[in-house]
């Protein structure tokens, strides 16, 4: 049986990935916008299709419930865009005159990305995603430390270290015990109010670094529609990558 390498569900598609694993289970998960199965090798084809059929209708499930109008996704390639909150950045990417790979901001929000010979055809998406998030992550900085800091006036007047986007997947934000705040750099691709919504729930940990009733209660005082945009993240926050 030949296995799907993406999904549909109206307008909204994801790529679909397959690892055989030397386990006895087999498991599925969205990870970086994309669907992840990993299919145990001691499971019979018969049984493993079943199973890949299984997984695909829990995905399609997920899918169903998105909310593609809240959100654009970006495109790392040659003449893509990346729409931000504040910003719309558009891509080109040349060859590099040396081996070395680069990136440039220039006027007019153009990011020009040099691929070196040495970067392989396969390599080549990622290198571009990597390379233009960072670009991205340092010229967006200045936005979040703004945010963080009117909401922190606003609602809960702490001390704090240093506050960054970080690339990370497995969540959205973090608080540190030496009170540094992450944010992840793919909620820029979020609606706006779920963007500042993780970072008041950020903010609170620094008060309460916990999910206790007390957490909540600082979270609902700053935001009291916050459950909307919890919903958002558990519902839709999967396809941000």
């Amino acid at each position: 049986m030949d296995y799907p390498t993406e999904l549909k569900v109206g307008s909204k598609s994801v790529t679909v990935e397959y690892e055989v694993v030397l386990k006895g289970t087999s498991s599925v998960r969205f990870s970086g916008g994309r669907v992840l199965m990993k299919l145990s090798r001691f499971v019979r084809v018969g049984q493993r299709d079943k199973m890949v059929e299984k997984f695909l209708k829990w995905a399609e499930k997920r899918l169903e419930k998105v909310d593609s109008s809240s959100w654009i996704a970006p495109v790392y390639e040659d003449g893509g865009r990346i729409c931000t909150h504040n910003k719309n950045y558009f891509l080109t990417v040349v060859e590099a005159k040396g081996g070395k790979s680069g990136v440039k901001l220039l006027e007019g929000n153009q990011i020009e990305v040099s691929l070196g010979h040495v970067v392989t055809l396969e390599e080549i998406p990622f290198k571009i995603k990597e390379l233009v998030e960072k670009r991205i992550i340092k010229d967006q900085t200045p936005y979040l430390e703004d945010v963080v800091d009117e909401l922190n006036q606003l609602h809960f007047q702490e001390d704090y270290g240093m506050v960054r986007f970080k690339r990370m997947n497995g969540r959205f934000g973090s608080c540190s015990s030496k009170r540094n705040l992450n944010i992840a750099f793919r909620l820029l691709f979020a609606p706006r109010d779920v963007f500042r919504y993780v970072c008041v729930h950020e903010l609170a940990h620094l008060r309460e670094f916990n999910h206790s009733k007390r957490f909540w209660d600082l979270v609902h005082g700053a935001m009291p529609e916050y459950k909307i945009y919890e919903k958002w993240l558990k519902n839709s926050g999967f396809v941000l990558g």
